[in-house]
């Protein structure tokens, strides 16, 4: 290149960019519209946690298999994420002895009551006959949450035949005291204990009862109230010998109960 020629160039520079691309050859840069997609990709890179890169809320980004496997997992114990309890979730129907404890608990209160407690009335309901919706006369749970439930309007009617005794309405009471009697006082149950504590079998428990004469002080209903007079909690009756036969369930003691629910102090004449 001449002399002549550069000093031409280089008064031609300060022109500015467009003489340079011009003058020099430069050709104008060129915008790729598809760089912005990347970019907008990279960028939401931002919305990612630092545990594990889960999407945060909103943006639009797919949780790992991992982490939905153990949001199932809670929303399984409880069917939205919380755990449901034993004996009875939202979801699930009341149980018969259920039924009938929250029915009787409510309507025998009081010198009426027929269980002291909730656990008395649920051991004694598992070792009745369930029974068939509508039983009557017959020595079933069903036929006594009938009468629970009549007890509700007429509790001093019904409430005596709701209880652990039939009250000859749900079977004789003889029947009733010796189906618990044979499932609740056993020789295992009460192993150890020195006096008569069981009956060898049903028949012995019925002739044993039926021959049980009433005591002029003695009471013509069950009740598990202190208060209740006269009292179930005494007396050679069969309402002395049911009442320790549930207190033995209620309270996880035949070894304890089941000597006066034999026919024991104080389960005796006076």
């Amino acid at each position: 290149m001449s002399w002549r020629r550069f000093r031409q160039l280089s008064l031609l520079l300060p022109l500015g960019s467009l003489a340079c691309s011009v003058v020099l050859d430069i050709e104008d840069a060129h915008f790729d519209a598809s760089l912005d997609d990347v970019a907008g990709k990279s960028s939401s890179g931002a919305g990612m946690t630092a545990s594990g890169g889960v999407p945060a809320a909103g943006s639009g980004g797919t949780a790992p298999s991992d982490v939905k496997s153990a949001a199932g997992a809670a929303g399984d114990e409880g069917g939205d994420g919380a755990v449901t309890g034993m004996g009875g979730g939202a979801g699930h129907e009341p149980s018969l002895c259920d039924r009938y404890c929250t029915a009787v608990l409510a309507n025998c209160a009081g010198q009426l009551q027929q269980y002291s407690s909730l656990t008395q009335c649920q051991e004694v309901c598992r070792r009745l006959p369930a029974g068939v919706t509508g039983d009557h006369d017959v020595n079933t749970v069903e036929c006594r949450l009938r009468q629970a439930d009549f007890a509700q309007s007429e509790p001093l009617v019904y409430c005596k035949s709701s209880g652990p005794l039939g009250q000859d309405k749900c079977g004789s009471n003889c029947i009733s005291y010796c189906s618990l009697m044979q499932l609740t006082c056993t020789a295992a149950s009460t192993a150890g204990n020195l006096e008569p504590s069981y009956y060898v079998d049903e028949k012995s428990c019925l002739a044993a009862c039926g021959a049980l004469t009433p005591g002029d002080e003695d009471p013509t209903a069950y009740s598990s109230s202190p208060t209740a007079m006269p009292s179930s909690y005494v007396g050679n009756n069969v309402f002395c010998r049911t009442y320790h036969v549930a207190a033995a369930l209620g309270e996880d003691a035949p070894d304890e109960h089941c000597p006066h629910a034999r026919g024991g102090d104080p389960c005796t004449s006076h």
